[in-house]
Order: C-alpha cells, then structure tokens, then sequence
C-alpha cells in the first residue's frame, strides 16, 4: 500500500518537473516593438460620453528623436493602413530591460504622454509611480501575473492594481500583456481609471503583419475598423464640427475648428461610398449623385474622429 503511495506521489512530481520544464521552453518573452507592422484598433469615450475611434500603426521605419531611434508610430482612421496619408505622432523604442518608452505629441482622448509608458521586467508585488499630467503622483502595485496563450504564443499577462489598497486589494486598473500592450487600448493611460469620471478604452484588435493575433469585439461591432457607433447609436453632438445645410440635396459644407484629415461617407447599409484626404478646416461635398436617404460623415481630425448624421432629400 505504502509503495503504491510512494509510486502516485513520484508521478505527479515527475509530471509536474516535466510540465514545468515544457513550460520553460514554450514560453519566450515576445517584445512590444518588433519587426514588422503592427496596428491597434481602439475605442475610447470621454467623461462627458464623446465616442473616439482611433487606430494606431507602429512600423518598421526608423526615426531618430532626441538621439534615440524610435520605430514611427502612426494615428488614422482608415480601413486600411497608408503611412502617406496617416499622421506620424512620434515613436516606440523598447530597451533589453523590457521597458517601452513613447516621445511625441500629447493627443487627447485617453493618451499617455512622452516617457516611459510600459514595464514589462515587473515582478508581483513590484511598485511604480505614475504621474497624471506630472502633477498628481500614484503609486501602482503589479499584484499578479498569469501566463495566456494568444494566437500559439505564450505571453505574460499584468494585473496593476492601487499600492496598499487594504480596501479591495485586488482590484485591478490595468492589465498588460506582453507584446500586445494595454487591454484598454495601446496609448490609454490607466490614470484615467481612478478619475471620478466614467472614462473607458478598450483594444479591440491587435494585428501583427497582417494576422490578427488579439480581439475583444463588442456585439454591436464584430470587425477590425468599423467605428462602434451606428446610425441609431449617434446621438452626441460635437460642436466643433459642422454640417451645413443638413438636410440637403447637393452641396454641404464640412467645416471644423482643427484640420480635417480625412472625410468618409457611410451609406443606410454600413458601406463606404465615398472617401476623401482633406488638411484643411473646410470642405464641400457634392452628393448631388447620390441616392435620398440618411448618411453618416466620418470626419478625422487631429483630435480624432467624429461621425455625423447627414439627410439627403
């Protein structure tokens, strides 16, 4: 009997030295800047419920910004990727210590500023300071970490949570995961989460030369580069974008208080029918060609991107 013992525990030692030996070999630590292209498809809304879609690119191309080189790091809104039309915002570098730094400009809507912005060398039970706007310092805890497959690659994920919070210590408000980045979105600062505001990101897609490795889609959108908000979900107003006259049954004015990327026209069905650059504060679209019924104008500007309910009479 004791023998029969003796025989089940060497078992399940040996099984547990050979899964732990096969997990040291599957696991390998994929870095956040790597070759290739990588695209980021993020949905942001700000204390007062404006809707931001934004989809970052960092790709192979090299800059060189305050003697450091930076892969380019690109900001637009399209279904598809074009460094010609995109905006170059700044860059990513990653050092051998698994630290990932940004340098570039500030846009709203959830982003972080210059500096360093990933950690990825933390341990459970390491701390940080995180300054809000450099002002308001707070010090974050890495309370655990598990190991998640994604895509047949095995990456650590990071639950931060608030250091010394007796009163939920487990409550999380961030999670990072290698080589993906931040769960609520590649630039979100998880700052934003101890505001008393109702702020929120979310990644919804992670796509790594052209293969989609990470997912979180809503039920209102099931792909890559649709904004979330449909034609009965656009109720908020921007007021720094207009259209003028709405309705209309040739021309409307486009007009904006920052320069206008990009326009793009969506039909009752979802589809694109019409797609323009623009860099400038105004345009004018002749939809004279096109069929009575309700339009959405998608407008990307500098500060993101704005759809708008358009009749067309």
């Amino acid at each position: 009997m004791k023998t029969h013992v003796y025989k089940l525990v060497l078992g399940f030692v040996l099984t547990l030295l050979f899964s732990i030996s096969s997990y040291a070999q599957d696991y390998e630590y994929i870095p956040l800047v790597k070759p290739g292209l990588q695209i980021w498809t993020d949905d942001y809304a700000d204390c007062v419920g404006h809707y931001l879609f934004r989809r970052f690119a960092l790709s192979d191309e090299d800059t060189l910004i305050e003697g450091e080189t930076y892969k380019k790091l690109y900001f637009f809104t399209d279904s598809v990727f074009d460094s010609s039309t995109a905006e170059c915002i700044g860059g990513l570098r990653e050092n051998e210590q698994k630290q990932v730094f940004y340098k570039g400009g500030t846009i709203p809507g959830g982003i972080v500023h210059s500096g360093l912005i990933y950690d990825f060398s933390l341990n459970v039970g390491d701390t940080f300071t995180h300054y809000f706007y450099f002002d308001f310092p707070q010090i974050f805890e890495i309370k655990s970490i598990d190991t998640i497959d994604y895509a047949g690659a095995m990456r650590r994920r990071i639950n931060i949570g608030l250091y010394g919070d007796t009163i939920l210590p487990y409550y999380s408000v961030g999670k990072l995961i290698e080589g993906i980045g931040n769960t609520q979105g590649l630039m979100y600062d998880i700052y934003y989460n101890l505001t008393l505001c109702e702020y929120w990101g979310r990644n919804r897609c992670y796509e790594h030369n052209g293969e989609l490795l990470y997912h979180d889609y809503s039920q209102s959108v099931q792909d890559c580069f649709t904004p979330r908000y449909g034609l009965d979900e656009i109720k908020l107003e921007d007021n720094t974008i207009t259209l003028f006259p709405n309705p209309t049954s040739m021309d409307v004015n486009i007009s904006s208080e920052n320069i206008i990327n990009s326009i793009e026209v969506f039909n009752s069905l979802g589809q694109k029918v019409y797609q323009t650059n623009v860099k400038a504060k105004e345009k004018t679209l002749d939809i004279n060609s096109f069929s009575k019924g309700v339009y959405i104008i998608g407008v990307s500007t500098d500060m993101g991107y704005v759809r708008k309910k358009l009749i067309k009479n």
